[in-house]
């Protein structure tokens, strides 16, 4: 049923589930106190190579060492983060509604990426239904917010192992998003692939499919979570910190794997905060604090040129 592509990729998955996790030695718990001793996390007298160049083009901001530091979010941010563009607004987005009902534009628009995705996958089963979810089908959307297209599929069409076709549909999504940029009206499209039999939080949902409301918006009160929020992201940022400071000790396999374990443990830590508590879950909005502030950018960055200095030194050998 697979491609050669989703095939590959499939059995890349069987063989990282069986792993074990990264940079636990106690060689690796060494280098870690002692660069944190040095406070080389962000600063260029920690890099190693210097002749090599640091990962990004603009000025780096110094995080500093104590994990209190995102304590006032603007420390990271260049232009700021405004929690107001998370709040509730008093209208449906005007990109996608028009008196409460989806455009006929954006419905034609969304089904039609649902089935290139769907030609894509080169699977032969039936799409369930395609939801309309997140930010941009109730109140709290914002300029920043991307267009969240949920493809609903019965995974017991396709294998027994639902864990594991959860990772392959992740892999193909992330190919599929590097091999086009998806948009409408200024806004990101996300395709994401769940089992019909998942537990759904209670929240806004259109289907896309049956051209209707499944659990309509409503305005809220919203009460977040600020002190939470900066919390989960100065835990994140954490990891960061030993990404970076890998790389700028020449350490540029352990970067690449650590930065590529950094990614998923992102994704992961997202979806559970939407899972467990929705879209104001303090999960959800650390995640979008960390991505609008550049620093998921940073985090690809530090794994692509990680990838190139590996290249370099022929460190995939």
């Amino acid at each position: 049923m697979f491609d050669d592509w989703g095939w590959k990729s499939y059995k890349k998955v069987m063989k990282e589930a069986r792993e074990p996790t990264p940079f636990k030695s106690a060689a690796q718990k060494r280098y870690k106190r002692l660069r944190r001793k040095n406070d080389i996390y962000t600063t260029k007298g920690g890099h190693r190579k210097p002749n090599t160049g640091s990962p990004f083009t603009g000025k780096m901001k110094r995080f500093g060492t104590d994990r209190l530091r995102f304590e006032n979010l603007q420390e990271i941010i260049d232009d700021g983060i405004d929690f107001s563009s998370l709040e509730a607004k008093d209208e449906l987005s005007t990109a996608l509604w028009q008196d409460g009902q989806l455009k006929e534009e954006m419905l034609h628009r969304l089904s039609q990426l649902a089935s290139d995705f769907m030609e894509y996958l080169k699977l032969d089963v039936d799409v369930q239904d395609v939801l309309l979810v997140g930010s941009m089908a109730g109140y709290n959307h914002s300029k920043h917010s991307d267009i969240d297209l949920h493809l609903v599929l019965d995974f017991s069409e396709i294998s027994s192992d639902k864990d594991l076709l959860r990772k392959y549909f992740m892999l193909a999504k992330s190919k599929w998003n590097r091999s086009r940029s998806v948009m409408l009206s200024g806004h990101d499209v996300e395709i994401y692939v769940e089992d019909v039999d998942d537990e759904r939080i209670p929240s806004a949902t259109y289907s896309v499919k049956r051209d209707e409301w499944i659990s309509q918006p409503s305005k809220e009160d919203l009460a977040i979570d600020y002190e939470g929020v900066t919390k989960k992201v100065n835990e994140k940022m954490s990891e960061v910190d030993e990404l970076q400071s890998l790389y700028e000790d020449g350490e540029y396999k352990e970067a690449f794997l650590f930065g590529k374990d950094l990614r998923s443990k992102l994704r992961n830590f997202r979806q559970a905060g939407l899972d467990d508590e929705g879209e104001y879950s303090n999960e959800n909005l650390a995640f979008k604090v960390l991505r609008r502030s550049g620093v998921l950018d940073r985090i690809n960055e530090y794994v692509k040129n990680s990838y190139v200095e590996m290249r370099s030194g022929d460190e995939l050998h």
